[in-house]
This record gives structure tokens, C-alpha cells and sequence, in this order.
């Protein structure tokens, strides 16, 4: 009996995200921007949830299982203008959107979960930061 319920734990385990890149599983859905940071020449400018509601912003990126993904609202997110649709891929920790009409248009950004929240991290060759954004599902709380 207690090997069974030994078993059923390393089974759970083996599901969960930390396990085998399985984290890609937990990215399909929409994700409500809460929280950014953007860089504005020299100077990284941060948002958080309440200057968003204020200003009544919102941002919402989908990532829809058949690796289709959509960007939707009123945020001034600078690095995602013009790009309102396309394909999305994951290698390791990286989430690639997928610009279909030029490659090079593509967007890159790290990505991880903390506490079921999604943050994507995207920097410039030098290292820079461009974007560092915090979603989180509209039915959970983002803090």
C-alpha cells in the first residue's frame, strides 16, 4: 500500500512542470499583463498593477494550443506594436513569437513561472533590458 502511494507521488511528479521541459504545458491560455518594466532610452520605467488600472491598460497575450498565439489591448507595450498574431514555439526556457510575414521580425524572451504567474524577459544584444513583464491568468490573483 505504501509503495502504491509512493508510486502515484513520483507519477504526480513526473506530470508536474519542473519535470522534462513540461513547463511549455503550462503556457497555452491568456495571460493578463499586472506588472512591467520597459526601457525608455536610458532610463527602465516601471508599471505596476495599480498605474494599469489607473490609466486603464490592459494587455493580454494568448497562447492558444494549436502554437498560435494573440496580442490584444491598449498598453503601450513598444516591443509587441504591429505584432498582433502569429505562431509561438519553446526550446528550454525560451518562448519565441513567431512574426509570419519575416522572420527577422521575430521576438525572442526568456521565459518563467513563479507562483503561476508567467514573466518574460527580453533584452538586447548588449544585454539591456527591453521588457520584463509580469501576466497572470485573469481567475487567479496576480499577487
Amino acid at each position: 500500500m505504501k509503495l502504491k502511494s509512493i508510486f502515484t507521488k513520483f507519477v504526480d511528479w513526473l506530470k508536474s512542470p519542473e519535470v522534462f521541459g513540461s513547463k511549455k504545458k503550462l503556457i497555452p491560455g491568456k495571460w493578463h499583463l499586472f506588472e512591467y518594466y520597459v526601457d525608455e532610452g536610458e532610463e527602465l520605467l516601471h508599471f505596476d498593477e495599480d498605474a494599469l488600472k489607473k490609466n486603464k491598460l490592459l494587455f493580454v497575450l494568448s497562447f492558444l494550443e494549436n502554437h498560435e498565439f494573440i496580442v490584444a489591448g491598449n498598453a503601450p507595450v513598444k516591443l509587441l506594436e504591429g505584432t498582433t498574431e502569429g505562431n509561438w514555439s519553446v526550446a528550454r526556457n525560451f518562448i519565441t513569437l513567431i512574426n509570419p510575414k519575416d522572420f527577422r521580425n521575430n521576438i525572442e524572451f526568456q521565459f518563467a513561472f513563479e507562483k503561476g504567474n508567467l514573466k518574460l524577459l527580453k533584452k538586447d544584444a548588449m544585454g539591456k533590458i527591453e521588457f520584463f513583464g509580469f501576466f497572470h491568468h485573469p481567475i487567479q490573483k496576480s499577487k
